[in-house]
């Protein structure tokens, strides 16, 4: 049985009770297309996919894009592999990929839908995950910033019209 557990946070749920390896019916691709709208992360744990299995969940969600000059180790190269971990004296991906802030595939003249993480061996030191993808609620942060106000008065000096705004939108502005 699917279950949505949403974070403590503004941002993200976890999904129970789904298998990545099992092709979605619409019903369930409808349920996690909508808690993605409403959660904006999605989290599925305990998820064992070999990259068949990763670009087949992928696909669901849109074309799937790949970096550019990116070498892929992968037999689907549409799986990109982050790793610094050597096999037979060769890295089995790409070491040093999103080391530095950044938003990806940003450079696109149109970016992706949704971007799938899926974490196989995560480092720990002490007891803690290290690396630090973190994602942000650019929504919240429009709410809460004066963005918000400013594209408001923007609105009220050139005419509601144009930015096709309603009273109600200035209501608690």
């Amino acid at each position: 049985m699917l279950r949505i557990i949403p974070n403590d946070g503004i941002l993200g749920a976890t999904i129970e009770g789904f298998d990545a390896n099992v092709p979605m019916d619409e019903a369930i691709f409808g349920t996690i297309l909508a808690a993605l709208g409403r959660y904006g992360v999605l989290r599925f744990p305990n998820q064992d996919l070999a990259p068949p299995a990763l670009k087949a969940f992928s696909e669901r969600f849109g074309e799937i894009q790949g970096g550019i000059g990116e070498k892929r180790k992968s037999d689907v190269p549409e799986v990109g592999v982050l790793s610094n971990v050597r096999e037979n004296g060769e890295l089995i991906g790409l070491p040093d990929a999103g080391q530095d802030w950044h938003t990806d595939m940003s450079y696109r003249d149109v970016m992706g839908f949704v971007n799938v993480l899926y974490g196989v061996k995560v480092p720990r030191r002490d007891g803690r995950v290290l690396g630090g993808t973190e994602f942000a609620d650019m929504h919240a942060a429009y709410d809460g910033t004066l963005i918000r106000k400013a594209v408001i008065e923007l609105s009220l000096k050139t005419g509601k019209g144009l930015l096709k705004l309603s009273d109600d939108d200035f209501r608690d502005a």
